[in-house]
């Protein structure tokens, strides 16, 4: 949290009305700093985060997709807080709009966003990620051996952090658990490339067509591994606020697996119950707030479950 007097004398600095403010997420104030760019306002915790993520964004080699992604110009410390100047895309948030789509426009829209998101798998890297996550959340003493193994490892490790809570809180935790480890324990045969991570209506910008002009906010769950990843995370957290109801979520899984076909099915719902786990605290280390308590819905999901043998 950046302290209140610190805020105005950047603001004064950079010449930055409060009319300029564009927006606020989990880590980040936004502001715009002229017609090509922005400035975010981040704490001092931030600095290493966008160095990782400024050297990200360079490498990547966007040629084959049609809309655009971040850039970090500039990285700057200022007194207890850090500033990053960024590209400005140009678009607006429609998590809000969404709800009052009818069902033709929702189901251009649901095109448009499942396109986009099989289509980040064609960014390449100049630079490859040493490690399966950008920003790594644990230690390894040895290098999993594959993007199952690193899910597995990954899931071991939160389970220290969560079990007392979704112990308490989900049916037969510990047996759901050892489900998904065993289900994880199996050698990973597919293909690697970029993963988003955390790609949802709030994470894209549109043009005044409705057309997707911009994914933002790479970083918090960037992976290297299965692109069905990104795709299950598409679906499950497209309605994040539940203001669209199960039955358009539902022609919208539907779409999915027409399109990148439903033997992929129990990988969705693997890769679901598994991000229900390791985002539970996420937001709140002592599992206290809304995410968990919608992690722990979807763990207590028995349909979901019931989907991994289909």
């Amino acid at each position: 949290m950046i302290k209140q007097n610190v805020k105005a004398y950047i603001l004064k600095k950079y010449n930055i009305k409060e009319s300029d403010f564009l927006g606020k997420g989990q880590e980040a104030e936004v502001y715009l700093y002229d017609h090509d760019r922005v400035i975010k306002l981040y704490d001092s915790t931030a600095f290493k985060k966008q160095q990782i993520l400024k050297r990200f964004y360079e490498s990547m080699v966007s040629d084959d997709i049609n809309f655009e992604l971040p850039s970090i110009h500039e990285i700057i410390k200022e007194q207890d807080a850090i500033l990053t100047i960024e590209k400005r895309i140009v678009g607006r948030n429609i998590q809000k709009d969404l709800s009052q789509y009818n069902a033709e426009e929702l189901e251009a829209f649901f095109k448009n966003y499942l396109n986009t998101i099989v289509s980040i798998q064609n960014i390449n890297l100049k630079t490859k990620m040493s490690e399966y996550k950008l920003l790594s959340d644990y230690e390894w003493s040895e290098r999993p051996n594959d993007w199952y193994d690193f899910l597995k490892q990954s899931l071991i490790c939160k389970n220290n952090e969560v079990k007392e809570y979704l112990m308490k809180a989900v049916l037969n935790y510990e047996m759901k658990y050892e489900r998904l480890l065993k289900l994880l324990s199996v050698e990973y045969k597919g293909d690697y490339s970029l993963i988003h991570g955390d790609f949802y209506p709030s994470n894209l910008l549109v043009n005044e067509e409705g057309k997707i002009s911009g994914v933002i906010d790479f970083g918090l769950m960037t992976l290297y591994g299965d692109f069905v990843f990104d795709v299950a995370l598409s679906w499950f957290l497209f309605d994040l606020y539940e203001e669209l109801g199960e039955k358009k979520l539902e022609n919208y899984l539907k779409m999915i697996l027409d399109t990148i076909g439903y033997e992929y099915k129990n990988r969705i719902y693997l890769y679901v119950l598994f991000y229900s786990i390791y985002s539970a605290n996420y937001f709140s280390e002592n599992c206290s707030d809304g995410h968990y308590q919608w992690s722990v819905r979807n763990l207590n999901n028995e349909k979901y479950w019931e989907k991994l043998e289909e």
